[in-house]
């Protein structure tokens, strides 16, 4: 869980925020070393800003966030440091924000799961664990009616998502060389989930405060396909 809020309420938490301003720039330097993972910073800055009233991060709480786990907290903070200092900060800076800008649109796709499926319908289950996006390559596994299924959300056009998921397996099973136990490969229950994808593109998308979050109309449809392979008659947003 990483909000816990009606959809309603979440856009009128992220418009007390100052604005979000987008950059779609990638600085190689930057973008071509690997980072530690980033989910379980945004989860648990979302988590506290629960326990302080309902509350979201703005970008520059995680910003910040990022900063004090890389250069003060991690063992090799001396590494992540240089990152965090110039010429580097201004990439680290892009980077982290399409890292805070992801991590918004999930945690408002799970909110609206949640509305939907669990508090509208009664219907099922939703689940939203970093672990399982970064072990098990499922952003959400909802559960209705006695069905586990798996979302992926992702945010470019469906055409590129392919190439995309074939370049992250490559480097993973480099990574993961000496630990192919601990993958998700050959899991029998993860294969036998039903994927069911969201795609947030350029052309389908709505703006809050400068975030660019998933359409409400493709969440509706992504939840149609769910209900069917469920064999429900679910709620959708109006």
């Amino acid at each position: 869980m990483s909000v816990d809020m009606y959809e309603e309420r979440f856009r009128e938490e992220l418009e007390k925020l100052p604005r979000f301003v987008p950059d779609d720039s990638r600085v190689s330097l930057v973008w071509n070393h690997k980072i530690p993972a980033w989910r379980a910073l945004f989860t648990s800055l979302c988590l506290y800003g629960h326990s302080m009233g309902y509350r979201l991060p703005s970008f520059e709480d995680f910003f910040r966030y990022c900063e004090s786990a890389y250069t003060k907290r991690h063992p090799n903070s001396n590494y992540y440091s240089r990152f965090f200092e110039d010429p580097l900060l201004a990439g680290m800076r892009q980077r982290i924000s399409a890292w805070y800008e992801s991590g918004m649109a999930e945690a408002y796709l799970y909110a609206c799961l949640v509305e939907a499926v669990e508090d509208k319908s009664k219907a099922g289950l939703v689940l939203y664990d970093p672990r399982a996006d970064w072990k098990l390559k499922a952003d959400m596994i909802v559960i209705i009616n006695h069905r586990p299924l798996r979302v992926s959300a992702f945010f470019s056009e469906r055409s590129e998502r392919p190439n995309i998921e074939a370049r992250r397996d490559k480097v993973e099973r480099i990574r993961k060389i000496n630990t192919t136990e601990s993958s998700h490969w050959n899991n029998r229950e993860l294969s036998a989930m039903q994927p069911f994808e969201i795609a947030r593109a350029d052309t389908d998308l709505q703006v809050v405060n400068g975030v660019r979050l998933f359409s409400l109309a493709a969440i509706n449809s992504l939840f149609e396909s769910l209900y069917k392979e469920a064999r429900i008659d679910g709620w959708l947003f109006p």
